[in-house]
């Protein structure tokens, strides 16, 4: 308390006076968080200054504050300036209450969007920017607006990131087929999963029904080789192995294989993922680039907020989620219209 007090002196001279004091911790440190001593502290009127404003208060006395030893504060006699205090604070509530900054915590829509999944400070900026326009309507209408969403890449390559059991091969072989089927565009696929049991099986029985070149490979040779036998293509997909975002190592080797080519990263993610491991592995993949995400096993998901709260938070364009196990029928392309139907459909 002591530094404090000096600090405060220092900062705005002798005559400053001490409106309040407590005890936080600093939370910096985690679970060996120090206590730390917070103290707010203003500059007194001078005397003359402080006649001229509070002439038509009686005066009380002069307003001070002593400390024990123990820290326990003692106070004196109350004063005008106390007084005055108390009504500024009771006036600037009023004052908050009146222009609505606080308002949106006593919306209705505030805990209904973010039972859905929403992150509650990303909803207290959507309905306090809304304000007392903020209804259903205007949300969506303002979502649709800023939910950044996109189609197809101009790269040719197309390369699918993710952790482990994230639908990496089923959603490649779904967008296969549908630029095969759909498109009518000459598809090849490429995997560098050679560690996952059936996954080269996987692959090679989806490119056989399509008819499209299959090539697996195990280095960064191999990978430029395969590139090079499917450059007559319109699109080459290659699918990744699925790996803990914790895997540093991993991250570092795998950017080996892109390091000078020009690929679209698509990261996948399901929809059923906590949001502090979102943005984990988003940051985790991020140290070799992603260009799109695909929300993945949405049918899987209780709750679908988490994909509006990733997309506000990392600005990543989203280009497709997937919807089901069938291939190619369970995704969808998407449109910040769709996310937030699927999102926020049975709100009103």
């Amino acid at each position: 308390m002591k530094d404090v007090l000096s600090q405060i002196k220092d900062d705005l001279g002798k005559d400053a006076v001490i409106i309040s004091k407590r005890e936080v911790l600093d939370n910096a440190f985690g679970m060996t968080a120090r206590p730390m001593i917070e103290v707010t502290a203003a500059i007194d009127y001078d005397a003359e200054s402080f006649d001229y404003h509070i002439k038509n208060l009686s005066s009380q006395g002069v307003s001070h504050r002593t400390y024990s030893s123990t820290g326990i504060e003692t106070p004196k006699a109350a004063s005008p300036i106390s007084n005055e205090i108390l009504e500024l604070k009771e006036m600037m509530k009023e004052l908050i209450d009146h222009t609505g900054y606080k308002l949106h915590e006593k919306n209705p829509l505030r805990k209904a969007i973010i039972k859905k999944g929403v992150r509650a400070h990303l909803v207290d900026l959507i309905l306090s920017k809304l304000g007392d326009k903020a209804h259903m309507e205007s949300i969506r209408g303002l979502l649709e607006k800023i939910v950044r969403t996109s189609g197809a890449p101009e790269e040719r390559i197309w390369t699918f990131l993710g952790t482990t059991g994230v639908g990496k091969t089923t959603t490649m072989a779904k967008i296969a087929a549908g630029s095969v089927l759909n498109e009518g565009k000459r598809v090849g696929l490429i995997t560098l999963d050679t560690y996952r049991i059936g996954a080269i099986d996987q692959g090679r029985i989806y490119a056989k029904i399509l008819n499209a070149p299959f090539i697996s490979v195990t280095t960064v040779s191999e990978f430029r080789t395969a590139l090079a036998r499917l450059d007559s293509m319109d699109v080459i997909l290659v699918d990744t192995v699925g790996r803990s975002p914790f895997c540093n190592d991993y991250i570092t080797h795998l950017s080996q294989y892109f390091d000078g080519i020009s690929s679209c990263k698509f990261l996948l993610m399901p929809v059923a993922t906590r949001d502090s491991e979102m943005d984990i592995t988003t940051k985790t993949f991020s140290k070799i680039g992603i260009n799109r995400m695909i929300f993945t096993k949405q049918d899987e998901a209780i709750l679908s907020g988490s994909i509006i709260s990733h997309n506000l938070m990392h600005r990543i364009p989203i280009t497709h989620i997937t919807t089901g196990q069938r291939v190619p029928e369970d995704i969808e392309t998407a449109s910040s219209s769709k996310i937030i139907e699927r999102c926020l459909g049975d709100i009103s």
